[in-house]
């Protein structure tokens, strides 16, 4: 009857073990607050390994576009954003959204069923870390 006993009580132990192990992983992977996202922010620096295949695209894109650096990136909580340069009216405008992993989704049009996917490494009321799928850093600072 012991033995029974202690086998239960072994049993119950590895199920609670497991349980909280599980609750506990569940709340780490949803600590981003998303709410934060919204807003005006700048790309403040670009980070490509010279290894990855996206360096010779992002120096391809800064050759062509001097002002990456300029562009102003507002969040709005529909899901849009509008990309301008700080002294222009005009604005271009893209969608972003959340998958389950909490990664950002940046898609030309609302429509598109891929996009660029970005894991979000940092976000706070100030600052915005994107890694891409390649290795590229993108740092966004709020500039409100």
């Amino acid at each position: 009857m012991k033995k029974v006993f202690i086998g239960l009580l072994v049993i119950a132990a590895g199920a609670g073990a497991y349980w909280f192990l599980q609750n506990k992983k569940t709340s780490t992977e949803n600590s981003i607050q998303k709410e934060l996202l919204t807003g005006t922010w700048k790309l403040n620096s670009l980070d490509v390994k010279t290894g990855d295949s996206s360096a010779y695209f992002t120096l391809l894109i800064s050759s062509i576009d001097s002002n990456l650096t300029r562009y102003r990136y507002d969040f709005k909580e529909n899901g849009y954003v509008l990309k301008s340069l700080a002294d222009s009216l005009k604005a271009d405008s893209s969608h972003y959204e959340w998958t389950k992993n909490n990664e950002l989704a940046w898609k030309e049009n609302i429509t598109d069923s891929s996009g660029e996917v970005f894991f979000v490494t940092t976000l706070t009321k100030d600052s915005l870390l994107l890694q891409s799928k390649d290795s590229a850093t993108f740092l966004f600072t709020k500039s409100e």
